[in-house]
Order: C-alpha cells, then sequence, then structure tokens
C-alpha cells in the first residue's frame, strides 16, 4: 500500500522542479539579479595605503625636519560596494603634507587632503597624526678620501694620496650630526690587477649618515697613479774598478753595494751591471795612497746606490 503514495509523491515534485522549466529559471535569473543590485548599491568600507609627500621648508629657513615621516597612509573609505570594489592606486592622489613651517610641532591629517575619483566618504586616516622634531640647520665642507680595494700588478703600488677632484664636497643636515663627521669617503674604487700609469675613475659617495645630505653632485674623480713599488736590495762582494791609466792597489778590493728602485728592476739587475768605482788622480808617485769615496754605475733610472760598505777605500799608486 506505500509504494504506490511514494510515487504519487515522487512524481508531484517532479512536476514541481520541470513544469514550465524555462520559466522558473528566468525567474531564479531575475532574483539573482535584483539582489545583486540591491547589495552592490548598499554601502560598505574599504581601506586602502595612499602615497604621502611632504612639502618642507626652504633651507634658508635654518631648520631641518628630523622626525621619520610615514610614506603611505591607511585610508579607509565609505560608499558603494560595487564602486569601492573597482578602486585602485591609481584613483589616489598623493596625500600631501604642508610641513613649511618649522614652527610645527605636530601634524594632523584630515579627511580634505584625500583626493580620490568617486563619491567617498573618508572614514579614517591611519597614522591620525605624527609629531614634529625640527633642528638647527648647518653646513659644511669635507675632505675627501678614495677607499681602494684589491692590489696592483705584483712590484706596482699605488701613489698616495689618490688626488680626488673636488677635495672637499659640501653637506648639510643638523648641527650636531654634521659636528661628528670629519671625512667623507668614495665608494670602492677596484684597482686590481694594474698596471703602472695614470688611472681616471669617476666615483660616487658613500651614503651620508642620519639627516646629512650633500649639497649639490655626490659624485667625484680619483686620479690613481700606479707606478713601480720602491725597494732595496743588496749586492755583496762586487770588485771596485779603477778609473785611470795608472797602476794602483785597492783596499779592500770589494765592497757591498745596496740599492733602491723599482721592485721589478731591481730583480732583472745582474751583478755584473753594478760596478762600484774610483778614480784616482793621475801621474802620482809611485808609493802615494789615497783614501777615495767609492761610487757606484750602470744603474737604470731610478735606481741609485743607498749604501756602500765601506764607503771609502785606500788607494795605493805602484807606478
Amino acid at each position: 500500500m506505500k509504494e504506490p503514495a511514494q510515487h504519487a509523491e515522487r512524481g508531484l515534485l517532479a512536476r514541481l522542479f520541470i513544469e514550465n522549466y524555462p520559466l522558473k529559471l528566468l525567474s531564479l535569473g531575475v532574483a539573482i539579479a535584483l539582489f545583486s543590485l540591491v547589495h552592490s548599491d548598499q554601502d560598505a568600507q574599504r581601506s586602502m595605503y595612499v602615497d604621502v609627500v611632504a612639502l618642507l621648508p626652504p633651507q634658508a629657513a635654518g631648520k631641518i625636519l628630523v622626525s621619520t615621516l610615514p610614506a603611505r597612509v591607511k585610508v579607509t573609505l565609505r560608499g558603494s560596494r560595487a564602486r569601492l570594489a573597482a578602486l585602485s592606486h591609481d584613483d589616489f592622489t598623493a596625500v600631501q603634507m604642508d610641513l613649511r613651517d618649522p614652527g610645527r610641532q605636530s601634524y594632523y591629517f584630515d579627511a580634505s587632503a584625500v583626493s580620490v575619483s568617486g563619491p567617498f566618504r573618508v572614514v579614517s586616516i591611519e597614522p591620525a597624526s605624527v609629531q614634529l622634531t625640527w633642528r638647527v640647520r648647518a653646513e659644511k665642507a669635507l675632505p675627501v678620501e678614495a677607499k681602494l680595494v684589491g692590489a696592483p700588478t705584483l712590484g706596482y703600488g699605488v701613489r698616495r694620496p689618490v688626488a680626488i677632484t673636488p677635495p672637499h664636497v659640501s653637506v648639510t643636515g643638523p648641527k650636531d650630526e654634521l659636528e661628528l663627521l670629519e671625512v667623507l669617503t668614495t665608494e670602492e674604487i677596484n684597482v686590481e690587477g694594474l698596471g703602472a700609469g695614470v688611472h681616471e675613475r669617476r666615483v660616487r659617495l658613500m651614503p651620508l649618515p642620519g639627516h646629512v645630505a650633500y649639497l649639490a653632485d655626490s659624485t667625484v674623480s680619483a686620479r690613481v697613479e700606479v707606478d713601480a713599488q720602491m725597494s732595496e736590495r743588496t749586492f755583496p762582494g762586487l770588485e771596485v774598478a779603477v778609473i785611470g791609466p795608472d797602476e794602483v792597489v785597492v783596499r779592500p778590493s770589494a765592497v757591498q753595494v745596496t740599492l733602491r728602485g723599482p721592485s721589478p728592476m731591481l730583480a732583472q739587475l745582474t751583478h755584473d751591471q753594478v760596478v762600484p768605482f774610483v778614480e784616482p788622480a793621475q801621474n802620482l808617485p809611485s808609493g802615494t795612497v789615497e783614501s777615495l769615496d767609492v761610487k757606484v754605475r750602470g744603474l737604470p733610472e731610478p735606481c741609485s746606490p743607498v749604501r756602500v760598505v765601506p764607503s771609502n777605500v785606500v788607494v795605493r799608486h805602484v807606478r
């Protein structure tokens, strides 16, 4: 008895859904559209971040702001749900902070500072205010030093100090911060593998600390001069040569010579090239004795003798 009743119920449900199916589907679509239209017109809120631009007083005002200013503020708007959903960052104009009065101790963001396309109401701005701290502005010209990294070709070195143009650069900032600065430094100048010669570089100066800033261009020219490194080398046991026709006896007959010059050049010198010598007087009677300073010849420029041991010898004429 139950089965016929169950079949009748299922048939009734089927007719409810199937009969006039197109009309029912259309009605459902209209209902959804009306629901969306009603809700899209309802008020809603949305928060977005907006850029901030600060208008600061001119340098002539003699004050500098040391407070940290927000780069963006969070703006909450109320308006049509659909219009809010379509908002983008490009619909906003940057919020301007007018800080041109250095006597101002605080700044409060006002809804009128928010410019956005569309009929919206500004509900809130976060942060709502900013505390302002001002200090006395000053200027100072500081010397510039080059910061070198690396090493030139073996046997060569950089002539110090490196010439900087301009040699001094002016900065501005709070007076108390400027008092702590004594010198400016360039960014790293790589001299790795440089050979002899003059190397010109255009380099930036290192960023400044705190609230200090460069007054003008923060780049300088560096003139890096590379030349051979100077060192010393000792040549022992060199025979003393005699310049002149007279026959003489030299005691001692050999000396030790120490030269100074570019390291690569000294390394290539042989003992035969370093010639210590004396130049006795001529036509002296046999048996005459002279004490003469030892000189050195045969040296390439810019090598030069720094010590000869002994520095003088005894010369006895035997003719």
